[in-house]
């Protein structure tokens, strides 16, 4: 199938990309449980019970949601599930995990569409920073080798608030940090958290390049990436890329993967 719509369906909140060319062309961020705003962009966008929609997510009763709405449309729709990670043969992406149906879909398609971003073998990490922030490893080979799950941004400042006596809830901006360490609580939090996100993803991007003797290209995605604007990696990797679309295009790979 080729999706005209690709629907990524997170903790927080749903993504659409408008896909054509080959490609993932615009992204839109929409509420849950907003079947108006569904229909307000759905018109935006001039879809109708011709578009092709691909839907995938890890939030199972909002997927249900989603897809009896586009049902309710007479809309076409195919979902992407983990079994299509089986093996390597329809996507070219393998995955070498405990209990692939445990494993949230995003992080295999974001893997997904990393690893075909290479125009030759070469190992890849992929960081996604949403409600909680993943970081997986894919051989040079193409064979997903699992990753590492930790709170995003939001939840280490909740976290922070209600676990504590004192300490404030702050809004969080996902921005490089502009200083080593903060002049009052609320910027110590912030400052904190960043460089949190940022130490995590340097030291995990070093270690796979020191794991695979190679070095590693990276990429980064999710709604907090703002975090890596103008980052440099010390480590010896072979290049870094930002990517929103990330997700969003490896449901698009997937879905012309199930034609």
């Amino acid at each position: 199938m080729t999706p005209d719509i690709v629907v990524d369906i997170g903790n927080s909140r749903m993504k659409w990309g408008r896909c054509g060319g080959g490609q993932v062309r615009g992204m839109v961020s929409l509420a849950h449980d907003s079947a108006v705003d569904w229909k307000d962009q759905a018109k935006i966008w001039g879809v109708s019970e011709q578009t092709r929609w691909a839907v995938a997510g890890v939030v199972p009763r909002e997927v249900e949601r989603f897809l009896g709405w586009l049902a309710a449309r007479g809309s076409d729709s195919v979902v992407i599930t983990n079994d299509l990670f089986d093996t390597a043969e329809a996507t070219g992406l393998g995955t070498k995990v405990e209990e692939l149906h445990r494993v949230g879909v995003d992080r295999l398609l974001t893997s997904l569409a990393a690893y075909r971003r290479q125009s030759a073998p070469t190992p890849v990490v992929v960081i996604n920073v949403g409600t909680a922030m993943t970081i997986d490893f894919v051989k040079a080979s193409g064979t997903h080798v699992g990753g590492v799950i930790l709170p995003g941004p939001q939840l280490m400042a909740r976290s922070l608030h209600d676990y504590t006596a004192k300490l404030p809830h702050i809004d969080i901006e996902p921005k490089p940090p502009a200083t080593f360490c903060g002049q009052n609580t609320a910027s110590a939090i912030t400052v904190g958290i960043a460089n949190a996100v940022l130490s995590v993803a340097y030291q995990l991007a070093w270690d796979w390049a020191c794991h695979t003797g190679q070095r590693p290209w990276v990429y980064a995605t999710g709604g907090a990436v703002g975090y890596f604007d103008g980052f440099k990696f010390a480590a010896d990797i072979a290049g870094f890329t930002i990517d929103p679309f990330l997700t969003l295009d490896g449901i698009r790979i997937a879905a012309e993967a199930l034609a």
